[in-house]
């Protein structure tokens, strides 16, 4: 990536500007060091007042020279194509999953089951917007991978679970054999592999939708919040169903106490371990990385979820009270796993904030951002006091207020990755367009915020100002 004064874009009809891209505000000068040198020429305003002077937009200089070819890109009609694509068949595999394995429960028992799988998906969704509101993903990205867990590796676990699991049973199996084999082995391996396609596929489609730990965990947690949505129907459905058979309604509120209320993130932490590696590998950008990481989070992740599978094989029941040695093993083994992983989530997002804060900081040491802005930027509160400043002149100047926040996000995290490995070509030429954009939408909110009708002081009116020692009222010209 590199800091040239790209060529910005400019709003169509704006007033006092020619056709075409403008040149920025003020043009960079010479830098004064120990008082030597001659001094920087004063910047002119060319009808803004917005824009930031650059004082040198070519440093650090280790990022490149900016004179370099642009390199090919997607065509943006090619890429919904795929999108839409991708989501309408995930789509369709969600029907095959509601025809084959939800609606067999019957109608009734589908709804009661599906309103009773929303409190622990909403609990997940909740967390997984606080985790991402800093530095948020686009919306599409997000949708494809809730869709992807909730219908493309359900449909994947459903179709390979048997065949995997009759691979690795012995010829006749015992019930108890089977089913070991089947919650701690099968359920394990066969989930975490197909959840982490969707990873993959992200990873593969372009590097920007993953491009650090945080955005690994955000995927991963929302991969893995729709794959126990979809999963929880299942249960909770077959429980109403042995609760009608046996006129226990009991049986149904323990199933949706032990995965609503007390495991709503044991999916989420099984998964995360692969987003976060291979989080840290995109952010490293190391190919190494990305099979050494990737592969260690998922084999600990399916460690994870075969040691909760296994748990119901080796505690010990008391009959009297069922739920008691589950509740031992939940506080002293569970609970402290999930602290962890909390933690480390929390950590990350801490750790993105030092990341803006320094990548920020150095833009605007070279003058692309004002220590005001750098400040606005870092709080999500002044976030969005900005956003309803400019709000208050219009649609148009709280969406461009919007998008220089995001292009100043990405500016900053893109950076940081860059500086792990080599620059090349796209990724300056992507510093370039998200400047570029951060310029433009400065300069369409100083267009849409500034007086259409300036204020003048008459001549008359300073003369008398002047005699009187006073300040003359201002007159609208």
């Amino acid at each position: 990536m590199n800091r040239t004064d790209a060529p910005a874009r400019t709003p169509a009809g704006a007033p006092g500007q020619q056709p075409g891209p403008l040149p920025p505000r003020g043009a960079p000068g010479p830098v004064r060091r120990d008082g030597q040198g001659p001094p920087r020429p004063v910047p002119h305003n060319d009808g803004y007042g917005y824009d930031v002077d650059r004082v040198d937009p070519r440093g650090p200089v280790r990022l490149g020279d900016g004179r370099t070819p642009r390199v090919r890109r997607r065509r943006a009609w090619l890429q919904w194509l795929v999108w839409g694509g991708s989501i309408l068949g995930l789509l369709l595999v969600a029907a095959g999953v509601y025809l084959f394995a939800i609606r067999p429960l019957g109608f009734g028992t589908s709804l009661v089951a599906f309103t009773a799988a929303l409190v622990p998906v909403t609990i997940v969704l909740l967390a997984i917007w606080w985790l991402d509101r800093y530095t948020p993903q686009p919306r599409l990205t997000l949708v494809y991978a809730f869709i992807w867990g909730a219908a493309g590796s359900v449909g994947l676990t459903l179709f390979f679970g048997g065949f995997f699991t009759a691979w690795i049973s012995p010829t006749e199996p015992e019930a108890i054999t089977a089913e070991f084999l089947g919650a701690v082995i099968q359920a394990p391996v066969v989930e975490e592999f197909t959840k982490s396609l969707g990873l993959i596929a992200l990873l593969c489609w372009g590097r920007r939708f993953i491009g650090g730990p945080i955005d690994g965990v955000v995927y991963a947690a929302l991969i893995a919040g729709g794959f126990a949505f979809t999963e929880n129907i299942l249960y909770f459905g077959q429980s109403f169903h042995q609760a009608q058979a046996m006129g226990e309604v009991a049986v149904f509120w323990q199933t949706f106490y032990l995965r609503g209320l007390l495991s709503p993130f044991a999916h989420v932490s099984f998964t995360a371990l692969c987003g976060l590696g291979l989080g840290i590998a995109a952010e490293r950008r190391s190919l190494m990385l990305y099979f050494g990481l990737g592969i260690g989070g998922l084999s600990l992740g399916m460690v994870l979820h075969a040691l909760w599978n296994g748990s119901t094989f080796f505690i010990e029941v008391d009959p009297a009270d069922p739920l008691a040695g589950f509740l031992r093993y939940y506080l002293t083994v569970q609970v402290p796993i999930f602290v962890l992983l909390a933690a480390i989530a929390i950590w990350l997002r801490v750790r993105e904030r030092r990341i803006l804060r320094r990548q920020l900081s150095e833009y605007g040491r070279a003058g692309w951002f004002s220590p005001d802005e750098v400040t606005m930027l870092l709080s999500m509160r002044r976030r969005r006091k900005a956003e309803k400043w400019a709000g208050r002149h219009g649609a148009l100047a709280r969406m461009g207020m919007r998008d220089l926040i995001q292009a100043a996000v990405e500016l900053a995290l893109d950076r940081h990755s860059v500086l792990f490995g080599r620059p090349t070509r796209r990724s300056r030429m992507r510093e370039r367009e998200l400047l570029e954009i951060i310029t433009a939408d400065r300069r369409l909110i100083g267009a849409l915020t500034a007086p259409v009708v300036r204020e003048v002081t008459p001549p008359a009116a300073n003369g008398a100002a002047a005699a009187s020692g006073r300040a003359a009222p201002a007159v609208r010209a």
